[in-house]
């Protein structure tokens, strides 16, 4: 059982098909696209659990978890240390409850993504940047060549949470983003301040095409558009590695990679490069015939390959080779992760059910200048923290 549809749907597909083969046994998909987790959970409660679920936000996972409805990997016959060597620092992390490994990683994309128009910084005679500092000054020189820096689509509240996570990783360190995102350093710590000034330097009104009010009415397609639509006029648009298809496929499909659309390493914060991911994970709720040979296929190179061909995903297994990749924007995004000195995932996606969406409103708040009492915030969070437990 999925919340996929649509071409994800299709794309999953082919890895069932593949898996058929392989061990000939047949594993049936069933999209569910709305109210994803209630009726997994109604599921669940009546005794008729899906054998196999994608589960949706890390705090979904350690409900289940908790409640002891998931299987571990282990109970149903999956060796850890025998995968282990398969993924980068820190994947197989984001699957685990309380120490224990209930979820397997299966898909993502980085999140430390900066999409840029290589024509229009041969326009302005820049280049892309390497750390926050250059970047400010990269959005300054843009702006003084009369061209718009920037697009920002932040109504859609959590595509700033993923500019702060990206900002927080790298200059406050992947320990101490570990510690916020579950719930054991307070969000009042001078640590967040600092990473939501830190933000602010790129995000002001005279780097935002149309400025920050409008951007803050504006989704992130359409932000998106800003920079890469055939009207569009910006050089810049920030997010996740699935910008690419969506521009290409969607926003315009004229556009042609290394000439007017490319992206570079989201800047390094001092000497800090962590790199931020949000993706999905699969797990079992029983241990029924089949269930052991489908999550044992979801760990290999084979499977991870067949998905990555679709250009949809990225697969966090390192084995799976560079040529898998249908083009060079998914081939270098996936060595991007595989090559980092630490990963980290989604840390809205971590916080508690709820919480990702009023960490992104705090932020909505901060880019307007306006005061953000992160003291509330982290009340708001710690009962949360506690409800879960």
């Amino acid at each position: 059982m999925s919340l996929w549809g649509g071409s994800e749907q299709e794309s999953f597909q082919k890895v069932l098909d593949a898996f058929k083969t392989k061990t000939g046994v047949t594993a049936n998909f069933e999209s569910q696209r709305t109210n994803y987790s209630t009726i997994l959970q109604t599921r669940i409660s009546g005794g008729n659990p899906p054998d196999v679920a994608i589960i949706p936000g890390i705090g979904f996972l350690r409900q289940f978890a908790r409640q002891g409805s998931l299987k571990k990997v282990s109970d149903v016959g999956v060796d850890l240390n025998a995968i282990k060597g398969n993924y980068p620092p820190g994947i197989l992390e984001i699957g685990q409850v309380d120490g224990t490994q209930y979820g397997i990683m299966v898909k993502f994309n980085s999140k430390s993504t900066m999409w840029f128009r290589p024509d229009r910084f041969k326009t302005a005679g820049v280049s892309p940047a390497t750390d926050f500092t250059s970047f400010v000054k990269l959005l300054g020189d843009i702006k003084a060549k009369g061209i718009p820096p920037m697009g920002l689509g932040a109504a859609d509240s959590w595509t700033l949470t993923d500019w702060f996570e990206n900002i927080y990783a790298k200059q406050a360190g992947p320990e101490k983003y570990d510690q916020l995102f579950s719930g054991k350093l307070p969000w009042t710590d001078a640590s967040v301040a600092t990473a939501v000034d830190t933000m602010k330097q790129a995000i002001k009104e005279d780097f935002v095409a149309g400025g920050i009010t409008a951007g803050l009415g504006r989704s992130f397609t359409d932000g998106i558009g800003q920079a890469f639509a055939a009207n569009g006029t910006a050089a810049m648009y920030y997010e996740g590695g699935f910008v690419g298809g969506i521009a290409t496929g969607q926003t315009n499909t004229a556009l042609k990679v290394g000439e007017t659309i490319d992206w570079f390493d989201f800047p390094a914060v001092g000497s800090g490069k962590t790199v931020t991911i949000g993706g999905d994970v699969i797990a079992a709720f029983t241990t029924k015939p089949g269930v052991k040979e489908f999550l044992n296929y979801m760990t290999t190179p084979d499977s991870g390959a067949v998905w990555a061909g679709t250009g949809a995903i990225i697969s966090p297994i390192k084995s799976v080779p560079a040529s898998a990749y249908p083009n060079d924007l998914a081939k270098r995004e996936a060595a991007q992760v595989a090559n980092a000195s630490a990963v980290r995932f989604d840390g809205s996606d971590l916080l508690p059910s709820g919480g990702g969406d009023q960490l992104g409103a705090a932020l909505q708040t901060a880019i307007q200048n306006k005061t953000v009492d992160w003291a509330a915030f982290e009340t708001q969070m710690q009962t949360k923290w506690k409800a879960e437990k």
